[in-house]
């Protein structure tokens, strides 16, 4: 009993811990953006998320938990990769640049671009990233992707061949709008070519454990306000289960889920048919 106690303090200490530095960057990005959050609040908290997830990312991309997962997923991805929510690119060392020939990555916090460039360039990407200000969530995807050619602005339909050989999420559908992962899972499925991939790595919502159930819930009322609209509910491995037209899908708990971790972490490889 003692060791699942600590287990669990742990687990949700880790949220505080995460929060902690948010707390120590906001006054920092204050003094960095003296008039941003009276001109643009939206683009403040752009602003102060970059600030420390250039501490926050990195840690949990190398962390001993994700990083074996993240790299057994991002290592399939080959061809034309559209990649949502890379962040910083923080994780981008994953990808075997021999089987890259294009990212679009389309993250709509757009401080974040220059770190994205600057890791593409040290990990061998240089020239293959593509930056599109746009979040996952089909309003903003298709939109981007129309911009930069990659879907004809002249038709209101996504092609019937696709676009993407490989589509990528890296822990970030826990930011986007939670009613609109369904139809976000859709456009993904679109999207592909026949025999495209599907490749994700996301923490959804804990569904096994009440106490860290009711625990979660009452932290998701301040947990996205402070943490770049990130949401503790996540569900995109439920949906993908539910969607149709998968030639294959392989979706599941990461191996160290122990039950009472307020972040299950899941991995999903799904091939179109």
């Amino acid at each position: 009993m003692a060791v699942t106690i600590i287990a669990r303090i742990q687990a949700y200490l880790q949220l505080w811990m995460m929060l902690a530095v948010a707390l120590v960057y906001l006054p920092i990005t204050l003094i960095s953006h003296p008039f941003l959050l009276i001109t643009s609040p939206s683009s403040f908290r752009s602003a102060w998320f970059e600030s420390y997830f250039s501490v926050l990312g990195p840690m949990l991309a190398r962390s001993d938990v994700q990083a074996g997962h993240v790299e057994q997923v991002l290592s399939r991805a080959k061809g034309t990769v559209l990649e949502l929510g890379p962040g910083g690119g923080d994780q981008i060392y994953h990808y075997k640049t021999d089987q890259i020939d294009q990212i679009y990555a389309a993250e709509p916090n757009t401080f974040l671009h220059p770190a994205l460039l600057r890791n593409a360039e040290k990990h061998g990407l240089k020239g293959k990233v593509v930056p599109l200000k746009a979040g996952a969530e089909p309003g903003s995807l298709l939109p981007a992707l129309k911009k930069a050619g990659l879907i004809a602005s002249t038709t209101s339909s996504i092609p019937e061949e696709g676009v993407f050989d490989s589509i990528v999420a890296i822990k970030c559908l826990c930011s986007a709008p939670q009613d609109q992962i369904p139809a976000t899972v859709e456009v993904v499925h679109a999207l592909l070519k026949p025999g495209g991939e599907f490749l994700f790595f996301e923490h959804v919502a804990n569904d096994t454990d009440s106490i860290t159930m009711s625990y979660a819930w009452v932290m998701n009322w301040i947990w996205p306000v402070m943490m770049g609209n990130c949401h503790l509910n996540g569900k995109v491995d439920k949906v993908v289960l539910r969607t149709g037209g998968w030639d294959d899908r392989n979706v599941q708990n990461i191996s160290e889920f122990q039950g009472l971790e307020v972040f299950r972490y899941v991995k999903g490889i799904c091939r179109k048919a």
